[in-house]
């Protein structure tokens, strides 16, 4: 239409598997920043997964052992600018679980986040979930004031953490 302003997009956007072997190194890193952002600093990153960061990728990768499509990066023209890690719940298929998002600190801001949610949301439902679940900590308000715009919704708080809650 005349006068409508839009963007072109003109960059390649797809959905990698993660393969934690390979992408330790990243991951590693990236996990570490997960941890920084969300609490100010990185040494509950080390608390979580030892002394290196090493059993980040094994945690990752028992999520995808359960559904490949449970991580897997968001990549740009071939390099990954994002990460979501997802399950369901232990006690209850029909909870999808939101481990973690990320997006590279050269791409926040732009949009990315929201195609992770969206991807995160499709894949849930496609296992089976009806809702899905996340926390955040509570000092995180960048973090927060993302997830309250995608729809997302405060259950309760504890020890620090906000849980949130979306339908599917």
């Amino acid at each position: 239409m005349a006068g409508e302003a839009y963007v072109k997009y003109s960059k390649s956007l797809t959905f990698r598997r993660v393969l934690p072997e390979r992408d330790a190194r990243l991951l590693i890193r990236w996990g570490r920043d997960l941890y920084k952002q969300s609490l100010g600093r990185e040494d509950a990153f080390y608390r979580d997964y030892g002394r290196y960061g090493g059993s980040f990728p094994i945690w990752i990768a028992s999520c995808a052992a359960a559904n490949p499509s449970f991580a897997k990066f968001l990549v740009e023209d071939g390099r990954e600018i994002g990460l979501a890690v997802l399950g369901l719940d232990e006690t209850n298929a029909e909870v999808g679980r939101v481990h973690h998002f990320y997006v590279a600190t050269t791409h926040r801001g732009q949009g990315f986040g929201g195609l992770l949610d969206d991807y995160s949301r499709d894949v849930l439902a496609d296992a089976g979930a009806r809702r899905a679940r996340l926390n955040v900590a509570a000092g995180n308000a960048r973090a927060i004031r993302f997830y309250e715009a995608q729809g997302w919704e405060e259950t309760q708080r504890r020890g620090g953490l906000i849980f949130m809650e979306t339908k599917l």
